[in-house]
């Protein structure tokens, strides 16, 4: 049961920080899926998931426990175990099981001359089933993998976990290169049993490209955020050139009317212009805008859509915060004035949201800038095979 305990212990502390690695690489894998197949299916993140989670235990398994620096300076014994079938020998040597006498089969199960061998096996048996289910790999692709995995495990060990100790603290063995090798082909052969419950991987690609050509408000949305967040690193940038050949760091770009039309032109009208339809964000996500005729989209087109969504709409939201002091002055005529212009331009973005509403509500989703330009977004997701 020592043994035993040795590997769960691994085990718990992967249960503990997968789901903070999770978190870390889904903003990667979510524009990965996006940029290939236009949509994130769940079964395609579950799969994905416990691929990691699989390799984080594996990982961990291999490394943990972590001695302390100065114990592993005190080791003296070998570093490397270099006599392939040396563990055969050692089983023999020092197993109790005597064939002919049942009451040792347990006992022998027990020891850790059967059990090592036995765990290097199924350590790498998952991998196996996840090459073949998912990845598609054929069964050379899949040994030589296995391999390369078990390798990097034991050169891990070998070099004392990448040089952080002054020797290795776990025995390199050639028969753990063999074992996982093993592991890896059976779990190759015996994928059918696990996987034919399972969603096949043409299945779920064929889900995920009829869905990546559908353009969701989500999408759509995905791909805005990354303009803006583009265009915000870009204002920045050019802010903190100007501080630095000015000498004068009360420059601010923000909130700048000037500036953010001259944004909207280049960004939003200019660049799809010469790039047929697409930003940054769109070509992330793989949309595009189109004109209705499909013929090659129009400068006017453009300057209809971008110039009515952003220098009309989404500007009265910026001319509203220069109305604030006219509201808050003592001048009465100016009060008036600025709160009906306040109320004019809260009615026109109403709109804009009800529109908007409206659209998701019936699954339209072409909205009224659109109409008006004659524009519309497609997805450029081609199906491909896997």
């Amino acid at each position: 049961m020592e043994a035993i305990s040795v590997y769960i212990e691994p085990i718990k502390i992967a249960v503990l920080v997968f789901p903070f690695l999770a978190l870390a690489i889904s903003a990667i894998f979510f524009i990965i899926q996006y940029r290939r197949y236009g949509r994130f299916v769940v079964s395609r993140a579950l799969i994905l998931y416990s691929f990691i989670f699989y390799l984080l235990c594996a990982y961990f398994l291999v490394i943990l426990p972590l001695p302390s620096i100065e114990e592993v300076a005190k080791l003296t014994g070998p570093s490397m175990e270099l006599t392939l079938g040396a563990s055969v020998q050692n089983f023999l040597k020092e197993t109790v099981l005597d064939i002919h006498r049942p009451q040792t089969y347990l006992a022998a199960m027990k020891q850790s001359v059967f059990l090592e061998p036995v765990f290097n096996v199924l350590l790498t048996l998952p991998f196996g089933i996840y090459l073949r289910y998912y990845f598609k790999k054929s069964f050379k692709q899949t040994v030589l993998l296995t391999f390369c995995l078990s390798l990097f495990f034991e050169l891990t060990q070998l070099t004392g976990l990448y040089f952080i100790y002054p020797r290795s603290y776990r025995l390199f063995d050639v028969n753990d290169l063999l074992h996982n090798t093993l592991g890896g082909i059976l779990g190759y052969f015996i994928t059918p049993i696990f996987t034919f419950l399972l969603p096949t991987r043409e299945e779920i690609d064929g889900r995920s490209y009829a869905k990546g050509t559908e353009v969701t408000y989500i999408r759509r949305g995905v791909a805005w955020g990354i303009d803006w967040l583009f265009i915000g690193f870009l204002t920045t940038l050019i802010t903190i050139v100007l501080r630095l050949f000015t000498n004068d760091y009360t420059i601010t770009l923000d909130n700048n009317l000037i500036v953010y039309f001259v944004q909207i032109f280049l960004y939003f009208i200019c660049l799809p212009y010469l790039t047929n339809g697409q930003t940054l964000g769109k070509k992330i996500v793989r949309i595009r805008v189109i004109g209705d005729d499909t013929t090659r989209l129009s400068f006017k087109a453009l300057f209809q859509r971008y110039g009515l969504l952003y220098m009309i709409y989404f500007a009265l939201s910026r001319i509203s915060l220069a109305l604030v002091p006219g509201i808050q002055s003592d001048d009465y005529f100016q009060i008036v004035v600025s709160v009906l212009l306040s109320l004019m331009i809260f009615a026109i973005q109403a709109m804009f949201v009800i529109n908007i509403s409206w659209a998701i509500i019936r699954k339209n989703r072409r909205l009224f800038y659109e109409k008006i330009s004659h524009t519309h977004i497609i997805s450029t997701i081609k199906k491909r095979s896997a």
